[in-house]
């Protein structure tokens, strides 16, 4: 990634050829595309530059990452201590385990200060994440969540494989998070609009949205910003 100066701001360049500058939000599929001042300096909104900052800005020790596969995000992730969680890993990081999340849960004695959810995206399986991630999560500490705000239905679709090809899928982790909503008045929650959708919970207050008899795709499109709290990258910054 190149950048030149501007007068106010620099502007980054990307290999795609994709000029941004600092501070500038473009809106794709995935939410903002945007460059923002993080603890740490100047960086691209994603699931890592915005569990790296909470990392940073709360002191936090330890990391658990529910859902690892090539590694993209765990490699990427600054702290002392950090353990990842996948069944079928595509990395050989020595700190991921080669198991399901239910199977570590069962056997697990850490608290953890941040824990990422990013394994199965189907609710029953979500549900279940967030549950034991709660039980192992330190007082002040921070669930993160991806793929809780997909753009369309065809996001929010059960299944992964689509005629032999793997499109875009963020499944139906978002009615987990949605439900939250309705039901947990002793969280504070929020989803970040950047990078397909980054939840955010932790300990707090929160007002609930109104429950409803169904979670359909046509609730979330309608009430987006409502259901799941949705607030732009900057308004993240100012808040955590």
């Amino acid at each position: 990634m190149l950048y030149e100066n501007s007068n106010t701001n620099k502007t980054y360049i990307f290999p795609n050829g994709i000029e941004l500058k600092e501070n500038e939000v473009k809106r794709t599929l995935a939410g903002e595309f945007t460059m923002q001042k993080f603890i740490s300096g100047y960086d691209i909104a994603s699931r890592t530059s915005i569990i790296n900052h909470l990392i940073e800005k709360n002191d936090f020790k330890n990391y658990l990452e529910i859902g690892v596969h090539e590694g993209q995000n765990f490699n990427n992730i600054n702290i002392k201590f950090k353990i990842g969680v996948d069944p079928r890993p595509l990395t050989t990081n020595p700190n991921v385990l080669k198991l399901k999340s239910d199977q570590f849960f069962e056997k697990n004695k850490l608290i953890f200060d941040v824990i990422f959810i990013d394994g199965l995206h189907l609710e029953e399986q979500v549900d279940k994440d967030i549950r034991n991630s709660l039980n192992f999560l330190n007082k002040n500490g921070i669930i993160v969540m991806h793929d809780c705000n997909p753009p369309s239905k065809f996001h929010q679709r059960e299944n992964y494989e689509v005629n032999g090809e793997l499109p875009s899928w963020n499944g139906t982790t978002w009615k987990s998070f949605a439900k939250l909503r309705m039901k947990e008045a002793n969280l504070s929650m929020f989803c970040v609009d950047c990078d397909w959708g980054i939840g955010i919970i932790k300990k707090g207050k929160q007002k609930l949205y109104k429950k409803v008899s169904e979670l359909s795709y046509t609730l979330l499109s309608n009430h987006r910003k409502e259901l799941i709290n949705l607030i732009s990258v900057s308004n993240f910054l100012k808040k955590f």
